[in-house]
């Protein structure tokens, strides 16, 4: 009878422990999907709070860029990039296009670079690599107008949100300018040489550090205002488009009798191009080849006479 009173005591003391654990994790914190409960901070009580960034996000290339209440925000602090890889079969008339969408969105080239076409190499294939600059507010116009250069292949568009160090480093500066007119007014009131030497340094510090955040500012403020694109573009003989796995049957089947059909034709041009770089190889090998069989062709009749004249014999 102990022993029974003994083990309900306990279990009801193991009851009484897990029910109090589980009240006590849960009071602190909502289950998930549920709304904070009232001691629970939200970013509204937290102004410094660093605010979530939209990060890297890679979209197929639609024609459009993928904006969003957050690229209309004017709170918002969007260093905006892309990167397009563009094939096209008429590179100069792209190349021309590419300059004149640069021009109508008000940007320009940070850098470019053309491979190919040289003297040296005036048949081959091209290709052109341009970081572009354009206004933030003309992205979508510029990120659309590139589809016409030729058959985007791959596209990519990110955005980062650097609004808390902007804003931090303009509290700072602000706070340095401040610092800044008090020195000055100090220095204006300074008797001694000895105050006047430490208003000097204190005032030197404080300039080089208004130097260093207005320069930390400029850079955002051109990173903001501008938006970077990033183009590759190649010349190719024929633009690879190819059928999608979303594609009837009969569709993939076609696309690819015609992609074994064009891969036969360049071959053939491929080895076409190769004898007419080769051609006193291929001619030397011929001819040893044709001399080969003549002597082969002769070798066998000779034997075959032999071999008559035996018979003739016997």
């Amino acid at each position: 009878m102990k022993k029974k009173t003994y083990l309900a005591l306990s279990l009801a003391l193991l009851l009484l422990l897990a029910s109090a654990c589980g009240s006590s994790g849960s009071a602190g914190a909502p289950p998930y999907g549920g709304t904070p409960s009232a001691s629970t901070p939200s970013e509204e009580y937290w102004p410094d709070a660093e605010p979530q960034e939209p990060g890297d996000a890679d979209f197929g290339y639609g024609g459009e860029s993928m904006d969003s209440a957050v690229y209309q925000n004017p709170n918002a602090k969007l260093i905006r990039r892309a990167e397009l890889h563009i094939q096209t079969e008429q590179f100069d008339q792209s190349r021309e296009a590419l300059n004149k969408l640069v021009g109508d969105c008000g940007g320009y080239f940070e850098s470019a670079s053309v491979y190919g076409g040289s003297r040296r190499d005036a048949y081959a294939s091209r290709s052109g690599e341009y970081v572009v600059r354009v206004p933030s507010e003309k992205f979508s116009q510029f990120f659309s107008g590139a589809g016409d250069l030729g058959y985007v292949t791959n596209s990519t568009e990110s955005s980062e949100d650097v609004g808390t160090q902007y804003y931090d480093l303009e509290a700072r500066l602000k706070t340095q300018r401040t610092k800044q007119d008090r020195l000055l007014a100090l220095l204006e009131k300074a008797e001694t040489m000895e105050d006047i030497i430490a208003l000097e340094s204190a005032l030197s510090e404080v300039e080089y550090q208004i130097e260093s955040y207005s320069s930390e500012l400029n850079q955002y403020n051109e990173l903001i205002g501008f938006s970077t694109f990033r183009i590759y573009l190649s010349e190719v003989g024929k633009v690879t488009q190819e059928v999608g796995n979303t594609a009837s049957l009969g569709a993939q089947m076609l696309a690819g009798i015609q992609s074994s059909f064009q891969g036969l034709v360049q071959g053939g041009q491929g080895f076409l191009v190769w004898v007419s770089y080769n051609l006193f190889l291929v001619l030397f090998l011929a001819a040893g080849i044709a001399a080969a069989a003549v002597v082969g062709v002769r070798k066998l009749k000779r034997e075959k006479r032999e071999k008559q004249d035996e018979k003739t014999e016997d």
